[in-house]
């Protein structure tokens, strides 16, 4: 039997252990913790690129990111991305919490990163639940979040929306499994609310983001090599943690649609 232990009350799980990893055929029990606990971490895993893009195929079709500074695709597999750092370089992602490819329609869904090396100590990488962080909110706040719909931009906010990739998605989704709603919204590319000025949006914005990444609704996940993750993009926000520098990280990441 394959043991899940929870990381926290509200957010991710540990499936299996680095001595005795949970196989990957296993799909069904493991997008079913994935819907219980939104992140799931799976030590042990002997994975490529190769595999990482084929495992994820069970997920969703392939996000295809476009090519920008510090984006770096596998050679031959466009839907891999390399997320290499060293020493004292810059870290791809690692400057806010926000979630994968929000800026897209369809948007990231399912996100897997594996490691192939990292650091001894430091670049951990901590979520943060926004179906905790919905469920705490008083009703009011939920009925009025849940009328709203918010412009997503690569660009971000204080810059125009970028021409082609930007989507407009509702601030409150139900998990199509648990039935539980969520909050969608980050600051990395959320510009503002649909209808409403950048001015009118950016306190609203502040408030909820601070309030999804409350250390009550979060985990932080330590990595290890040959440690494959897995998060829920649509229900929660990570944040990478750069505190590694003079060492060495590579991490795969592909991200299903």
């Amino acid at each position: 039997m394959v043991e899940v232990t929870a990381l926290t009350a509200h957010i991710g799980a540990v499936v299996g252990s680095a001595v005795d990893p949970v196989p990957l055929s296993k799909i069904e029990l493991i997008r079913s913790a994935l819907a219980d606990h939104l992140v799931v971490v799976l030590p042990g895993q002997a994975m490529d690129p190769r595999s990482l893009d084929a495992f994820m195929d069970a997920f969703g079709p392939a996000h295809i990111h476009h090519e920008d500074q510090g984006v770096v695709h596998v050679a031959g597999l466009p839907a891999v991305l390399e997320l290499r750092k060293d020493p004292d370089g810059a870290l791809f992602g690692g400057s806010g919490w926000h979630a994968d490819a929000t800026f897209e329609d369809p948007c990231g869904k399912i996100t897997g990163l594996y490691a192939a090396t990292v650091p001894a100590v430091g670049g951990d990488t901590v979520f943060a639940s926004s179906i905790a962080a919905f469920e705490a909110l008083s009703p009011v706040m939920q009925q009025m979040l849940a009328g709203l719909n918010a412009v997503h931009s690569y660009d971000g906010p204080g810059r125009p929306d970028h021409r082609d990739l930007t989507a407009v998605h509702p601030v409150v989704r139900r998990h199509p499994i648990s039935g539980r709603q969520g909050l969608y919204v980050n600051n990395m590319f959320v510009t503002r609310f649909d209808g409403m000025t950048r001015e009118e949006s950016r306190t609203l914005l502040e408030f909820l983001e601070a309030h999804i990444t409350q250390p009550e609704f979060s985990c932080r996940v330590r990595w290890a090599p040959g440690q494959l993750v897995l998060w829920d993009n649509r229900f929660t926000l990570h944040y990478p943690v750069n505190d590694f520098d003079r060492q060495p990280r590579l991490l795969y990441r592909r991200v299903a649609v």
